[in-house]
């Protein structure tokens, strides 16, 4: 089936390296560099996540289902954002992003919800979390990245120490890394267990994209596998396959006996 041709709406220098925004059918898309796609939107249902990265970072909500304090680290083009409003109306948003460039084109072409509940930083994340002094975050979602890659004054030990530092005990910091240098993805994953307690390694299916939920208490697996028709269920209220996500999470960090029992345990109604 041919795909929709893809029309320039904006193109512009922000940050030394360029910035455009397509769109294809149904779909906005905000690029780095010419080809680096950075973030995506349904035009017709602009708080569905339509990057299937960003919908593995969300398995967090199976880990803390009703998050009241919310910190995003890299708007792009304001996906969780957009999600976290619809769906959360009552939480506290802390969405922050070094770049003011980037903010704008999320406020101009791809509504960013701004209100008494959102509050967004143009600041590198790390000196926002070295300044944060109210109350932890249930969720802390980081998806920072330039042209050239991870950020790297994100993607470091002493941020992730900050995480750890103001992450509530049953929260979760779900972190999408990307890196052909395989080496620096064992590093990161090597600094988020030296930080919390226990981790989940979720590498995205037909994407380059792992996946990492970090937590200060043990894997809740009980609450992670569902039974089917509380999949379902959840799968319906967030446009998100939730069953899916959490077989790759099996997968990869589940021994075979385990989820054995995990399968006859919630395959019942």
């Amino acid at each position: 089936m041919k795909q929709p041709t893809e029309i320039l709406i904006h193109r512009d220098y922000g940050n030394d390296y360029l910035v455009e925004i397509k769109d294809s059918g149904n779909f906005r898309s905000l690029y780095f560099a010419s080809s680096t796609l950075q973030g995506r939107m349904s035009l017709s249902s602009p708080h569905k996540l339509v990057l299937s990265y960003t919908q593995y970072m969300l398995l967090a909500l199976l880990i803390h289902p009703h998050p009241g304090n919310i910190l995003i680290i890299g708007i792009g083009s304001g996906s969780f954002v957009r999600f976290f409003h619809h769906h959360f109306p009552h939480c506290h948003i802390d969405a922050v992003d070094y770049s003011q460039h980037i903010i704008n084109a999320a406020r101009g072409y791809f509504h960013l919800p701004e209100n008494s509940r959102i509050t967004v930083h143009c600041k590198d994340g790390y000196q926002f979390l070295k300044n944060h002094e109210k109350s932890p975050y249930d969720l802390i979602l980081v998806d920072a990245f330039n042209d050239q890659g991870m950020a790297p004054t994100i993607y470091s030990d002493q941020f992730f120490q900050l995480c750890a530092n103001n992450l509530t005990r049953d929260g979760a910091v779900s972190c999408n890394i990307w890196s052909s240098n395989s080496k620096r993805l064992q590093e990161i994953r090597t600094l988020l267990a030296h930080h919390f307690t226990s981790q989940l390694c979720l590498p995205v299916p037909d994407r380059g994209n792992i996946i990492t939920l970090s937590l200060h208490r043990k894997i809740p697996w009980s609450t992670i596998c569902l039974k089917d028709k509380e999949f379902k269920k959840r799968s319906h209220q967030f446009s998100l396959n939730f069953k899916k996500m959490v077989r790759v999470a099996k997968k990869n960090n589940m021994t075979l006996p385990r989820r054995i029992v995990s399968f006859i345990t919630s395959s019942g109604p």
